[in-house]
């Protein structure tokens, strides 16, 4: 597990360093710029050259710009031809920055004016640019000179490519830190070296895209500086196996789970065969498929391990339905359920009647977002031990939020938790990154694993499946479901990879499970 913190933690981190711990602020400075030159050094290491290496290092007013001026120093001592550039109004100039200035005036570091470079230097006469002008307190837009060295920098990288190497310091500038949004403008990194925690902006879209090759290095923050105060966001990037419980040795398929798939309607069979086959894969001992009968040659046919029950619409259900209850050890309802007056019936007898862990998906929330009745149902299931999981994507979620998508893509971190409180339940709200967040937890999972491969019909419909065999684990719902995600995005990029994202099928996410589960 690691963290992704907000800009408000990484600062109060920063300072419980140097004023609980007592390690001064230039310390860190210098180990957070030893940090940055390594990596760049590496770069020049790979390269085969006997020319100097020239450089120029962009410097806002505040501290970041004196990592930017102690990194101009240490790249003079390592042989690069330096040019230090502070951006905006002097008189604010952080202490910090001042210090490192006057230590780049002793050192004959050479310095020079951004309209100088902007008009007279062009992207030729440049190896290296590190992005040093702003750190993780940014929130608004970017303007005047800060916005013209925003395009100068990505100019000169769209004009030579490969040849040369852009750094940022910490965060790309332009990226806010608290939700990765662009402030107007932002530097396209190749890399960004940042310091013992990742940042939330990072991570998020649309940052991530201008962050490049993300390095977490140690500059001397380390867990000690929370003083009791964990981050709120973490994420996966250990194996599966690590953060599974091992399987029991003495186990049976009685003891491993037996799931039941309310899926599928007459119109719709491949959902059903989706969740119930991921459900077997993932380590489910029995399933059974709960449809409609006109799927039932279906899921003999491809799928012989599962046990079926069917529903016509012109019989009672209601009794087949309970004795499937009573069968099984947890449930998955709402693949290709549909949302007709029979669908509704069947979500409405296992809100009110099952008494186990449920995962609710696809089309069941799309009929709790239109029904008071079934929403209220919800908002009540999860007592007596039992617990709900949900698992909308980000349209299916603002249907059942009462947002907008723009209201809920501009809250995305906020409001799955203010949902997973009031139906008390754990959210799964699916969009380029996943967010898991859970009624009774503190924490918030952001997954990482996956890639836009995976937005394909069916996606979803596995990673159901997935969820409710893993309901069988001993761990939490609110771990299950954050595992579940990895692992689903895991075997995705895998099948990725392989096959290519244009061409991947969800039933390609299934064929790799075996991979990752033991």
């Amino acid at each position: 597990m690691k963290y992704a913190v907000s800009s408000r933690e990484m600062r109060n981190y920063d300072k419980n360093t140097s004023e609980y711990f007592g390690i001064p602020s230039l310390v860190l400075m210098e180990r957070a710029s030893l940090q940055v030159v390594s990596r760049i050094m590496s770069w020049v290491a790979e390269r085969i050259t006997n020319r100097r290496y020239k450089a120029v290092v962009f410097c806002g007013v505040g501290n970041n710009g004196g990592d930017g001026a102690c990194i101009a120093r240490l790249l003079k001592q390592r042989g690069i031809v330096v040019t230090v550039c502070v951006i905006g109004d002097y008189t604010k100039c952080t202490g910090q920055l001042l210090t490192q200035l006057k230590i780049l005036e002793k050192y004959g570091v050479n310095t020079d004016t951004f309209s100088h470079i902007r008009d007279n230097k062009s992207s030729a006469e440049w190896d290296i640019i590190v992005d040093a002008l702003f750190g993780i307190g940014l929130s608004r837009n970017l303007s005047g000179d800060y916005a013209g060295a925003v395009d100068y920098i990505n100019t000169c990288k769209r004009e030579r490519g490969r040849d040369l190497l852009v750094t940022s310091v910490d965060i790309a500038s332009g990226i806010n830190a608290d939700n990765g949004k662009v402030c107007g403008c932002a530097v396209k990194a190749d890399m960004t070296v940042t310091f013992n925690q990742t940042k939330l902006g990072q991570i998020l879209y649309p940052g991530c895209e201008y962050t490049g090759k993300l390095f977490v290095e140690d500059a001397g923050i380390t867990e000690e500086s929370f003083l009791g105060k964990e981050p709120q966001f973490f994420y996966y990037d250990e194996s599966v196996e690590k953060l599974l419980p091992p399987r029991k040795r003495d186990s049976n398929k009685g003891t491993n789970g037996k799931i039941l798939i309310i899926a599928g309607s007459k119109s719709v069979s491949g959902a059903c065969i989706l969740a119930s086959t991921a459900c077997l894969r993932s380590g489910a001992g029995m399933v059974k498929v709960f449809t409609a009968v006109e799927n039932a040659e279906v899921v003999k046919n491809h799928l012989p391990e599962a046990m079926l029950d069917t529903y016509s619409e012109n019989e009672p259900f209601e009794d087949r339905l309970r004795n499937a209850f009573k069968w099984s050890t947890a449930a998955v309802i709402g693949p290709g359920l549909g949302t007709t007056a029979i669908s509704k019936k069947i979500l409405k007898l296992t809100l009110e009647e099952y008494d186990k862990d449920i995962v609710v998906d696809a089309d069941a929330i799309n009929l709790i977002a239109e029904n008071e009745g079934l929403k209220k149902l919800c908002e009540n299931y999860s007592t007596n031990g039992k617990n709900m999981v949900m698992t909308p994507h980000i349209a299916e979620f603002a249907r059942l939020s009462g947002y907008s998508i723009s209201e809920v893509k501009e809250h995305f971190l906020e409001y799955p938790k203010e949902v997973a409180k009031k139906m008390h339940c754990t959210i799964v709200c699916k969009d380029a990154r996943t967010i898991v967040t859970d009624s009774n937890e503190k924490k918030i999972y952001i997954n990482m694993s996956g890639n836009d491969g995976m937005a394909t019909a069916g996606s979803g419909d596995v990673l159901s499946g997935i969820m409710g065999a893993m309901t069988a684990v001993s761990m939490s719902m609110f771990e299950k479901a954050c595992v579940s995600v990895y692992l689903h995005g895991l075997c995705g990029a895998a099948a990725s990879r392989e096959l290519s994202k244009h061409s991947l099928l969800a039933s390609d996410i299934i064929g790799y499970l075996t991979e990752y589960l033991e």
